[in-house]
């Protein structure tokens, strides 16, 4: 909107965000056993639970990059006041990676599992892709199980057919909008690139956080999802 009321350049200098990145364990393997319309259902499925995650806890999504998604809490206007946030961005987007990684792997209790749940489900879009999907899960289960690895334990994954590593940092962030032929909004940093560095090191279902998103969870008065 300000790029077409006519500024040149759209860009934020963010004292305090939080960044969380996903991506998909052993995704080139799963992908070349799947057909190209059971990959786009399967992974267009995966987002779209992850979309509605992120509505709940007011996480913005920037993209996502093949089997990888960004997203980032604590831009000004697009999240809840300071009153209704008592635990600020960091602490919400713990509980956001920790309601999808509990989604996908059943490796956490969740306190908000009900509320985010049942608002997923109210969701007549994703019963019906559910439903779609549900025949292409059962034929692909057996040969994507051993390429998916295992969630703590040594059990397999609940879910079957998605595994994924999880990373969030906080602290400064420049975000701004890139001009050009196609328009998108994105992020850098250093705060971003320890977030990416977060996830590729982390293991198979699990959350990683960097020292900043440590303390910020430590400080709330409720940090029993941890």
């Amino acid at each position: 909107e300000r790029l077409l009321a006519g500024e040149a350049e759209v860009h934020l200098e963010l004292a305090e965000a939080t960044i969380f990145f996903s991506d998909i364990c052993n995704f080139s393997s799963i992908s070349n056993r799947l057909t190209a319309a059971e990959m786009l259902s399967w992974i267009g499925y995966v987002f779209f639970v992850v979309d509605h995650v992120a509505d709940h806890y007011q996480i913005h999504k920037i993209k996502t990059i093949g089997d990888a998604y960004l997203a980032i809490s604590g831009l000004p206007g697009l999240g809840p006041s300071a009153s209704e946030d008592p635990g600020g961005p960091s602490v919400r987007m713990a509980l956001f990676a920790c309601m999808v990684a509990q989604i996908f792997s059943g490796r956490y209790l969740h306190p908000d599992a009900g509320q985010c749940l049942s608002a997923i489900a109210a969701t007549s879009a994703l019963l019906k892709k559910e439903q779609r999907v549900r025949a292409k899960r059962n034929s692909v289960a057996s040969s994507a199980k051993h390429s998916m690895g295992s969630s703590a334990g040594g059990s397999s994954n609940p879910q079957g057919l998605c595994v994924m590593r999880y990373g969030i940092a906080s602290g400064p962030v420049t975000a701004g909008v890139l001009p050009g032929k196609c328009p998108a909004f994105d992020v850098w940093g250093q705060t971003v690139n320890l977030a990416s560095r977060m996830e590729s090191t982390s293991r198979p279902s699990v959350v990683q956080i960097s020292e900043s998103v440590f303390q910020a969870i430590s400080r709330h008065r409720d940090n029993s999802f941890a």
